[in-house]
């Protein structure tokens, strides 16, 4: 009887709080990354997940991907795969993970296809970009001289030197262009536009 009382003494200091404190931890995702950027032409990256409970993975739209889909408590890796954008415009998504009650996400980010290209020789000082016209156009103009820009309507760039440059404008959605300006031009290749 003695023995009985002890054991349950034992029980009841011991073992007891031990058994309701794991139950009482709240729920926990971590990443090691809290945003993805994706390349346009798609792909997959991978993404380490710890919890400290079993948890389950969805996004957010139909052109991303993750697997595995649900797992236990630790540490695993997760790989989430997306599609080509060739919708002309950056698109955002999630990678969500819940775990009981909590959910996190990883920001996904890809930017479009750019398909389209056009490229002008000249020999000016400072030149405005030609202006492309379409319903959502998106690109990045590369001066020639090492300098880069989302591609805006109008943009003008000033050469630290005169001599022959080669822009280059990177598209999407666009359907025509205008030059501003022939001066100085010496050639101009649209044949992927």
């Amino acid at each position: 009887m003695k023995t009985v009382r002890i054991l349950k003494l034992f029980l009841a200091v011991f073992l007891v709080p031990v058994l309701f404190s794991c139950e009482k931890e709240d729920p926990s995702v971590n990443f090691d990354v809290t945003t993805i950027d994706m390349e346009p032409g798609g792909g997959s990256h991978t993404v380490s997940l710890r919890t400290n409970y079993d948890w389950t993975a969805t996004t957010s739209d139909l052109w991303l991907e993750v697997f595995p889909t649900s797992g236990k408590k630790g540490t695993v890796t997760l790989t989430i795969k997306a599609v080509a954008n060739d919708k002309g415009r950056s698109r955002r998504g999630r990678l969500n993970i819940s775990c009981r009650e909590l959910t996190r996400a990883v920001n996904v980010i890809q930017p479009p296809v750019l398909p389209q290209s056009l490229i002008v020789k000249h020999g000016n000082g400072s030149y405005t970009a030609p202006y492309l016209t379409g319903s959502s156009v998106t690109g990045i103009v590369k001066w020639g001289d090492g300098a880069e820009e989302t591609y805006i309507g109008g943009l003008k760039h000033t050469y630290s030197s005169a001599g022959n440059h080669t822009l280059e404008i990177n598209a999407a959605g666009a359907n025509s262009f205008k030059v501003p300006s022939l001066v100085g031009v010496t050639e101009i290749d649209f044949l992927d536009f």
